[in-house]
């Protein structure tokens, strides 16, 4: 399993730079004593829960968290710091978290968290001096007994605060996902990642840290991303795997410090989260002599489904399927479709979650009694076996590898005193994939009526900013059907703000 790989490579490589984070290095064996001084910490912090809510950017000390969590068999609970505060709660009530380890810089959350009567731990508040008795006494933890199907993480897929959707990943899950990835890719031991992906999404976690680490690779994080350090960071460490979401690619190619060879020593810049413009490979392509390469998963699948390879790719596709997964195309009456036909994807395979937290109807809405996957998402499958995203049946929005959930922008409009109904949709957008609009019909008996910007500053007090609509447009009715729900193909936005 993961787990006894990476803990392995402690022993084996004890004096080999495991991380190289915004603050130190740290060596194999410097992850392997962390790790269970977090156990300790984590049974003290957590005791009498199976699980541990995680509230760290990608570093050092979230590997020393993770690790030392699974050390005490917790199920790891890693939490999305761009919330707001309110937002963040009703997570941790929904993961039935008692207790999180966070650092200061998240204080105000953790305050949040204190506050609705959680136990909070932080890492940085740990001294060089705890180590130094940890390895006066060190004694390796042996990993507890585990089954494949147990459940290893809980990831949060959209953070709604009316029902936030808990996806269980188990052991044999992530192992499975790891492993195929790796015989896909041909990822090696000599390679050096960069982790600029956050920890709360499935692609960070696999990509940045659980696949390089079990291998026994160097890995450098960035805690936020910055062109100009993520550029001096891939020519300093020698960095072979860049894994990024497409507005971080484009904000890469647009910065000053960009040069024609600052991507030399990169052999796979690979793309994910969103849909990866036809025009931004073309880029790369030009100004560093790059190929980006796309890939698709979901944070259902552990995540990764497809990946283009630099021997294996074609242009608007999302690469070839991963070894053990299955994949269908079905109509809307769930018919099996052919070669080179749209239809909704259908996964099945040993990557596929386990279910929803403590949610068994959205559970039985997504997958099938043997085992399929139901995305949402419209793909097509060509002779080659190359699959291309077309659409996507479900509208979930997503805003530069961010989910958002139409339903919760609409609610909090809806909570606006001169707001009688709301719509959100997606639009295209160049620099970000897409993002949200929304459509508002205001109540015809109040005298003063709010403008665009009161609007987008009622949802930015409410919700966590990525989640505020670019644009707000005023309807006098909102197009219906005749069962009265309300038209969103029928929203037009107007053409002049498209330019």
């Amino acid at each position: 399993m993961l787990l006894e790989q990476i803990f392995r490579q402690t022993k084996a490589r004890p004096h080999q730079t495991a991380i190289v984070d915004d603050k130190r290095q740290y060596t194999y064996r410097d992850i392997g004593i962390g790790a269970n001084l977090l156990a300790d910490i984590a049974d003290d912090l957590a005791a009498g829960s199976d699980r541990i809510g995680l509230l760290i950017p990608q570093s050092g000390a979230f590997a020393f968290a993770f690790l030392g969590a699974r050390l005490t068999g917790r199920i790891v609970v890693p939490l999305n710091y761009l919330l707001k505060p309110n937002e963040l709660v009703d997570v941790a009530r929904a993961a039935d978290l008692t207790a999180v380890i966070t650092v200061h810089y998240f204080d105000a959350l953790a305050e949040a968290l204190e506050t609705a009567g959680l136990k909070v731990f932080f890492i940085d508040d740990l001294k060089p001096s705890n180590f130094r008795c940890v390895l006066k006494t060190f004694f390796p933890r042996k990993l507890p007994p585990r089954k494949p199907d147990d459940v290893a993480v809980i990831l949060f897929t959209s953070g709604t605060s009316s029902s936030p959707k808990g996806v269980m990943l188990t052991n044999n899950n992530l192992d499975s996902n790891a492993r195929d990835a790796v015989a896909h890719a041909r990822f090696n031991d000599h390679m050096c990642f960069l982790g600029v992906l956050p920890m709360f999404h499935t692609l960070g976690l696999m990509a940045c840290f659980l696949i390089p680490l079990s291998l026994g690779c160097r890995v450098v994080y960035q805690a936020r991303f910055s062109p100009p350090t993520v550029l001096s960071a891939i020519d300093e460490n020698d960095i072979e795997v860049l894994i990024a979401v497409p507005t971080m690619y484009a904000l890469l190619a647009n910065s000053k410090s960009a040069k024609a060879d600052s991507l030399k020593k990169v052999k796979y810049a690979i793309s994910g989260g969103e849909p990866l413009p036809v025009a931004l490979i073309q880029r790369y392509a030009d100004l560093f002599g790059v190929q980006l390469l796309e890939g698709f998963g979901l944070t259902e699948t552990s995540p990764i489904v497809a990946l283009s390879v630099p021997w294996a790719n074609k242009r608007g596709a999302v690469g070839k399927i991963l070894p053990n997964q299955q994949v269908r195309l079905v109509d809307d009456n769930g018919h099996n479709l052919g070669s080179n036909q749209d239809g909704e994807l259908w996964i099945k395979g040993p990557n596929v979650m386990k279910g929803y937290y403590k949610n068994p109807t959205a559970t039985s809405e997504v997958l099938t009694a043997d085992g399929w996957f139901k995305t949402g998402d419209i793909a097509r499958l060509d002779d080659e076996g190359f699959l291309s995203i077309t659409g996507r049946k479900k509208e979930m929005i997503i805003m530069a590898g961010e989910k958002i959930a139409p339903s919760e922008i609409e609610d909090c409009l809806r909570h606006h005193p001169a707001v009688l109904l709301a719509a959100v949709i997606g639009i295209k957008d160049e620099g970000r994939g897409e993002v949200p609009v929304a459509f508002v019909q205001l109540d015809p008996g109040l005298a003063q009526k709010p403008s665009v910007n009161d609007l987008r500053a009622f949802v930015r007090q409410n919700l966590a900013a990525f989640k505020v609509p670019r644009d707000v447009y005023f309807v006098d009715e909102m197009p219906r059907s005749p069962t009265g729900k309300v038209l969103k193909r029928a929203l037009v936005v107007p053409q002049s703000t498209l330019a």
